[in-house]
């Protein structure tokens, strides 16, 4: 690792200070900028890192230092995000009785973890929202059917049909918590919050403290993510001129030949239409 890695050059008076400029610094600056942008989680835990390097004792050997510093961030990993899951999972799992219809969005690793210790003790079904262009919740889905849990996949537009004739809870996962208690998520939850409310069905946030942000955010305009809008354009369902026959087929070939060319495919060469792909919302 960067860490293990780390030599302060022979004039330096403080590797503290050498270490948080020359190597924490550019490497969180190379992750936001390469691998992907800056998030909540991302952001406390550089904070973490840096507190943890200045809390370091300067006249500390830098072997010494190094292990500290690693055995600090594993303490981290532990604490904030494995051991957090259990205790989320311990008293979540309280809130589910037998015969419940759980519904969740998108793909959380929190909630996957928690209906998968629940159906150790309890019977229940699971509808999962997903939404394109992502369709995270394929993923979760396949986790949850291998533990032998008894699923049903949807997509968003099919939503208000199932929460008003079934379901009896809502778990959702999180992004970041803010200050004034709303939630940034995977974009759909906002609707899937909505509807549950408007059906006076119970919504569960689970999210871990290291996703809590201090900051107060009012829409899902700022401070979002933005996917690639070529994730919006290759969607099978978006193919030009392909009409349903009210028959369950799609066109004269009954969808199995499916088209060449979507609808979409010439976006960049119109000047009065762009894509948003916005990957969060705010609940």
């Amino acid at each position: 690792s960067i860490l293990q890695n780390y030599t302060p050059p022979p004039s330096t008076k403080d590797y503290r200070h050498d270490l948080d400029h020359r190597i924490i610094k550019p490497a969180f600056q190379y992750w936001t900028s390469k691998c992907r942008p800056h998030s909540v989680s991302m952001g406390n835990a550089f904070t973490f890192l840096k507190l943890a390097v200045a809390s370091l004792d300067r006249d500390m050997d830098i072997q010494e230092a190094k292990d500290v510093l690693s055995e600090t961030i594993d303490i981290y990993i532990q604490e904030r995000i494995v051991f957090a899951d259990k205790v989320i999972t311990k008293h979540a799992v309280t809130k589910i009785v037998d015969g419940d219809v759980i519904l969740t969005h998108a793909n959380s690793e929190v909630v996957e973890i928690l209906l998968k210790s629940a159906a150790k003790e309890k019977k229940f079904r699971v509808i999962l929202v997903d939404s394109r262009p992502l369709l995270e919740g394929r993923s979760l889905l396949e986790s949850l059917t291998a533990a032998g849990i008894e699923c049903t996949y949807i997509l968003l537009n099919a939503l208000s049909y199932v929460m008003m004739r079934e379901v009896t809870k809502v778990f959702l996962g999180a992004a970041a918590l803010m200050s004034d208690g709303s939630v940034l998520s995977r974009v759909g939850t906002a609707c899937v919050a909505l509807m549950a409310r408007s059906n006076n069905v119970p919504v569960l946030f689970c999210c871990e403290t290291y996703k809590i942000s201090s900051r107060v955010q009012l829409e899902s305009i700022t401070g979002n993510e933005l996917g690639n809008p070529d994730d919006v354009v290759t969607t099978s369902c978006a193919m030009d001129k392909t009409s349903f026959n009210g028959e369950g087929d799609y066109g004269s070939d009954g969808g199995k030949e499916e088209k060449s060319s979507s609808a979409l495919a010439d976006w960049r060469t119109k000047p009065n239409l762009k894509l948003l792909n916005l990957l969060y919302d705010l609940t």
